[in-house]
């Protein structure tokens, strides 16, 4: 989309002068989408029952394109969002806000949308930005034409499907979890999580089981307590590698079950490895450079003392 920008505005540039545009709001910059849904994201952003879709992707630039220094001044500009289906949308600026782009200089928007947990899998929805100019600090959403209009889209959209949410529980963890050796607590983290954004929180027991040859004493276990839905929650297994090998590998196993009815189940395997203590190092750039500082501080001290003596 930049590209075709750029584009039109170097074809606008062979052409006679426009006109300006005669509206009767105030508009004296060239204002015009920078960063578009479209440089971004996909046609279509799946998404879930209960999430909440950010982005900080999209901006809005003042800037004339090298079209003329008519329409190089400060301008307030606003921006409108709708959503197709009635969704919830938040947005930093807020909708219909007016602020003041300066010439030469883009401004970075957030928008939220938030896909109901009444809505259905395969519904859509179209969210949809409208840049306009401001009117005495008013957001007018008739005055949407740059000072020279090039033809140039004041409007974007992007399309969203809901798909089906996460299960109600799963694991997530590390493939491969790297254990110092002479560690005596060594913590092994497991997520668990709550996979449904639309569901209330959620109590799971667990149980950590190992093969292996790293000690510790197991098995080990425990509750994560009311995870909220859409969220994960860390529990761990503590490995005592004290006395383990270089090389030395274990393997934990969670089993993780919901404590209310109905209940779920999940699992997954951990691998651990026993590594070689990583060395602090002692004479770090910052360090040497605070040592030898102290060194000539110290000299220098030394030296007016000794030509005080002398004296």
């Amino acid at each position: 989309m930049k590209k075709l920008l750029i584009a039109m505005a170097v074809v606008a540039m062979l052409l006679p002068v426009a006109a300006q545009a005669q509206d009767a709001c105030s508009k004296e910059g060239f204002e015009g989408w920078y960063d578009w849904f479209s440089d971004y994201y996909d046609d279509v952003v799946y998404v879930i029952k209960g999430e909440v879709w950010c982005t900080e992707d999209i901006s809005v630039v003042n800037y004339d394109w090298g079209y003329g220094p008519s329409c190089q001044n400060p301008d307030t500009v606003c921006v409108h969002f709708t959503s197709w289906a009635g969704w919830d949308i938040t947005s930093d600026p807020e909708d219909g806000v007016c602020w003041i782009g300066d010439y030469g200089f883009s401004f970075g928007i957030q928008v939220c949308l938030e896909v109901p947990c009444d809505a259905e899998v395969g519904d859509v929805d179209t969210l949809t930005a409208f840049l306009a100019y401001c009117d005495e600090g008013v957001c007018d959403s008739t005055c949407n034409t740059p000072c020279i209009d090039l033809g140039l889209p004041m409007s974007m959209s992007q399309a969203f499907e809901i798909v089906v949410s996460p299960p109600a529980l799963y694991v997530l963890q590390d493939s491969l979890y790297l254990v110092e050796q002479g560690a005596v607590t060594a913590y092994i983290p497991f997520s668990v999580c709550n996979g449904d954004p639309c569901a209330d929180p959620t109590t799971y027991g667990y149980e950590i089981t190992k093969t292996g040859t790293v000690g510790g004493g197991f098995p080990q276990g425990g509750t994560a307590d009311n995870v909220p839905g859409g969220e994960c929650l860390n529990v761990y297994g503590i490995i005592d590698a004290s006395e383990a090998d270089v090389c030395d590998y274990d393997e934990l196993t969670i089993i993780v079950w919901s404590v209310d009815t109905p209940v779920v189940y999940d699992t997954c395997v951990q691998l651990v490895h026993v590594v070689e203590p990583v060395p602090v190092p002692l004479f770090t750039t910052p360090v040497v450079t605070i040592l030898v500082l102290s060194m000539i501080l110290a000299a220098a001290v030394l030296m007016k003392k000794r030509a005080a003596s002398r004296a």
